[in-house]
């Protein structure tokens, strides 16, 4: 980085302000070795359009900005989140709320649909290893299915922001970097750089991934996409790892980081970075409607 260049950083507090809903509860027909619908469990239940509608302006009457639907799979890897769309629709009519959604694979009809409702965005998984599909997620399916989800988003008008998970193959790198490749058909917003979470009850809780294969999959994804915002996605490790690959982030050269630790905004402040806080998912552009004042 060129010494003149001011450094700066985003970071990205969603709690309150940008909460996650599950269009599911806690239902997976998937029930992958990583999760087991365990992540379902904290997020809030809204199953029905009635439920959805009124838990959201709940939320937005309490001061939240934007929310991401999300949920558990079925067993082709897709979240019904089209059945929510007359919810959808009234709630772009009745707020300002920001509205995006996790819809694992997805059609091109359905993706219109969903532009069509008022849907902001859509973050979608890639996993560049099918063979990691089959073993984590029981899924037997081949890239066409990624590159046809990512035409479909895109071509819809809808902004897509890709995840790309680092150890998602219990805990080893494998296929990282050809998620990035498959990416490539696209413009993307974001490029999302997420991490194997090691959550309790699960086959995989006790493996974590490397904070040294972070480093290589933001500096390949920098690489691949010099244009394009790359940031530290929410789910990267627990306890003193979270830090650590934060901080690798960090000087790496992201664009953002989503939900920090205290140690990593204490780092980057002591260490000359402009700071900037939103209250908005990290997949979103940062604008001045979701910039908030240092809320620790």
């Amino acid at each position: 980085m060129p010494e003149n260049r001011v450094k700066k950083i985003n970071f990205f507090i969603t709690s309150s302000l940008f909460p996650s809903l599950s269009i599911t509860g806690s239902s997976c027909a998937l029930m992958c070795q990583h999760c087991k619908g365990k992540l379902l469990e904290a997020l809030i239940p809204a199953t029905t359009c009635d439920e959805l509608e009124k838990k959201a302006i709940s939320l937005y009457k309490h001061g939240a900005k934007g929310i991401l639907l999300t949920g558990g799979c079925d067993e082709r890897g897709r979240v019904p989140i089209n059945s929510l769309i007359p919810a959808i629709k009234k709630l772009k009519e009745k707020t300002d709320l920001v509205l995006i959604a996790h819809t694992g694979f997805i059609s091109s009809d359905e993706a219109s649909m969903l532009k069509e409702s008022g849907l902001d965005g859509i973050g979608f998984d890639v996993i560049g290893d099918m063979t990691t599909v089959r073993e984590v997620y029981g899924l037997d399916v081949s890239e066409k299915e990624y590159t046809d989800s990512l035409r479909a988003i895109e071509d819809s008008g809808l902004i897509v922001f890709p995840h790309v998970c680092v150890g998602l193959h219990f805990g080893e790198l494998r296929g990282e970097y050809r998620a990035l490749e498959l990416i490539r058909i696209i413009n993307p917003t974001t490029i999302i750089i997420t991490g194997l979470m090691p959550v309790a009850g699960t086959p995989m809780a006790h493996i974590k991934p490397k904070p040294s294969d972070f480093e290589k999959v933001i500096t390949k994804a920098k690489e691949m996409f010099p244009e394009t915002p790359v940031v530290l996605g929410c789910a990267h490790s627990s306890g003193k790892d979270r830090d650590e690959i934060e901080k690798i982030a960090l000087e790496g050269g992201v664009s953002g980081i989503a939900a920090p630790t205290m140690q990593t905004i204490g780092f980057a402040k002591e260490n000359g970075y402009q700071v900037y806080y939103y209250g908005m998912c990290c997949g979103l552009v940062p604008d001045e409607k979701t910039r908030i004042e240092n809320p620790f």
